[in-house]
């Protein structure tokens, strides 16, 4: 059986979650999240949308990447890296090949993160799987907020 998922109005998601109906209209601006529109025209996110959301927002106000420049370039194996960080190597593997953890050196059975961006990274995903208890929920907010930190970066 498939669930039905349920709509709020942006101005009925502010009310209900308590925070303004502009401040959701940034988060849809900045594509934190995302709105559809029903049948009449109005802007409307899903109740899961908002909850997401609002981790992700908590997390760019707690988290910041100047935090961690001093690892900056700084090498680090995957897999000393999983240990270090407590995160699997799969994960830091699959977030190397999305773009969020810059490889430093990639042979046949090396791997070399940028150990900055494995910190950063580990630490957003935590945060997110300490709030929303769901590692696929944290997932989301980790592809959320690290898109928004890399749109703010200079080109």
């Amino acid at each position: 059986m498939t669930e039905l998922q349920s709509y709020l109005t942006l101005s009925e998601a502010a009310r209900k979650y308590g925070v303004s109906r502009d401040a959701l209209t940034r988060l849809v601006r900045d594509g934190i999240i995302r709105a559809v529109h029903n049948e009449e025209g109005t802007a409307v996110i899903t109740v899961q949308t908002v909850d997401n959301a609002t981790a992700v927002r908590m997390i760019l106000d707690e988290i910041k990447p100047e935090q961690y420049e001093h690892l900056r370039g700084r090498p680090i194996r995957v897999t000393e890296a999983a240990e270090q960080y407590g995160v699997s190597h799969a994960n830091l593997s699959r977030w190397a090949d999305a773009g969020y953890i810059r490889v430093i050196e990639r042979r046949r059975r090396l791997l070399l993160l940028d150990e900055a961006d494995v910190k950063l990274v580990s630490d957003i995903f935590k945060r997110a799987y300490e709030e929303l208890q769901s590692s696929v929920k944290a997932g989301w907010v980790l592809k959320r907020t690290i898109e928004h930190l890399q749109a703010q970066q200079p080109a």
